[in-house]
């Protein structure tokens, strides 16, 4: 397993990207958005301090701190520049999960209620979560792309 930030980042990514693959023929889709699953206390601080020096904190969650990056990370999905580091939680096994830009409506219509695919609810915003027992990470396929919904925190 990679223990350096951008090594951990495209690892999330890469993964995400071949579990979509494997469920949807959703192609040339955007990474908009990734989140480091951290599996103690150790790593969460050890990532959150090298987030911090890369860029400014976009959202703050009880979970974790979204970071709006200064410079991308280039990932096989294109340039990544939100980043969030999540504190560890007993629930979330994965490594971690990325979200990538569809045309929404249609995706949802296409594969909501297809076995591996999530529909979740929130407050600004609703997504179809994929996961797959043999993956460490998750896909995710949002209404409102991470970005608009952080909107002004972004300047």
């Amino acid at each position: 397993m990679p223990g350096d930030l951008e090594e951990i980042v495209k690892y999330i990514v890469d993964k995400s990207l071949e579990l979509k693959n494997k469920y949807t023929d959703a192609k040339d889709v955007p990474v908009e958005f990734a989140c480091i699953f951290c599996q103690s206390e150790a790593e969460y601080n050890k990532f959150d301090g090298l987030v911090k020096k890369r860029g400014k904190v976009a959202e703050n969650t009880p979970t974790g701190d979204t970071y709006f990056l200064n410079d991308p990370i280039q990932t096989s999905a294109g340039p990544l520049r939100l980043l969030k580091i999540r504190k560890p939680d007993s629930n979330r096994r994965e490594r971690g999960d990325t979200d990538f830009n569809t045309d929404y409506p249609k995706f949802k219509e296409k594969y909501q209620g297809k076995s591996n695919f999530e529909l979740v609810k929130r407050e600004t915003f609703e997504m179809l979560r994929l996961s797959d027992p043999d993956f460490d990470v998750m896909s995710c396929f949002s209404n409102v792309p991470k970005s608009k919904d952080l909107g002004t925190n972004l300047k």
